[in-house]
């Protein structure tokens, strides 16, 4: 399998800020431009907001559209029966309302939301994933977590996730719980476990995967690619993708949207134009 290191420099050019649009009860950030548009899709412990900083930066011309998915405010909540069914009927509506196919960008839970969307027809000029995951993911804390955020316990509910499930060290957490981002945290966990759940649920569909129709490339933190959770969580898309190369984000882990978000956009529309070229040659 190759990799290759995206040591690209970081740009201080802002363009034009986005602003929120609304399509029945969902809700998106959007940016007007020229051009196909790129659509971004977030993961678990992340909104709109959070990927605001690389939804300005990333194709500065062109339109871009960031959907707030359920759980999270101005979106609708999860829901009774909800699932990976429902994000992927939520992130259709969004690309088939746009007047041309778009160049879809997805992080984490939000890659295996786009991928399957893609596979069952959503239209789309390409997709390049950043760690997108896969079962087994998650399994292992999701009845603590169950049974935290029915306590109303976000406290715990946040560690659970960042040190039972991500790999952060608990100093890391306590940091963390000193910044203005923790009570946000708090809030984004809430719809945790049922994106967990949905994940645990859903198969992957290796020969689905590989009649896509459209290129695909796949990006990764340096420091995540070959560690647990998401490393193993990548190699399992990648083997049902059968994708060769994936394009590492130096000294990067599975958050370089709020940690080098100039590098993830260059790197993500670096990704973009080449896997067009290799798909038009």
């Amino acid at each position: 399998m190759g990799e290759t290191r995206t040591d690209q420099q970081t740009t201080t050019d802002r363009p034009g800020a986005l602003g929120w649009t609304t399509r029945g009860d969902l809700a998106a950030l959007t940016r007007p431009g020229a051009g196909a548009p790129v659509v971004v899709v977030h993961g678990v412990m992340a909104d709109a907001e959070a990927w605001r900083p690389v939804a300005e930066a990333i194709a500065p011309e062109r339109p871009v559209l960031v959907p707030s998915r359920r759980g999270r405010r101005p979106g609708p909540g999860t829901g009774a029966g909800y699932g990976l069914d429902l994000e992927v009927e939520d992130l259709t509506a969004w690309l088939r309302g746009i007047a041309e196919p778009a160049d879809v960008v997805a992080h984490s839970y939000g890659g295996l939301v786009a991928l399957e969307a893609v596979r069952r027809g959503a239209p789309a000029r390409s997709l390049v994933l950043y760690e997108p995951v896969a079962r087994p993911f998650g399994d292992h804390v999701l009845p603590r977590l169950r049974a935290a955020l029915a306590a109303e316990d976000l406290d715990t509910a946040v560690e659970m996730i960042d040190v039972d499930l991500s790999g952060y060290s608990r100093e890391h957490v306590a940091q963390l719980r000193r910044t203005p981002a923790w009570p946000r945290l708090r809030e984004l966990a809430v719809p945790s476990a049922e994106e967990l759940g949905a994940i645990e649920r859903f198969p992957l569909d290796p020969a689905g995967y590989r009649s896509l129709g459209v290129p695909v490339a796949l990006v990764a933190g340096e420091l995540s690619r070959h560690r647990p959770p998401y490393g193993g969580a990548l190699e399992r898309v990648r083997a049902a993708l059968g994708v060769d190369d994936v394009a590492l984000l130096p000294g990067q882990d599975h958050l370089a949207h709020v940690t080098a978000p100039d590098l993830l956009a260059r790197t993500l529309a670096h990704e973009i134009a080449r896997i067009a070229v290799e798909h038009s040659a």
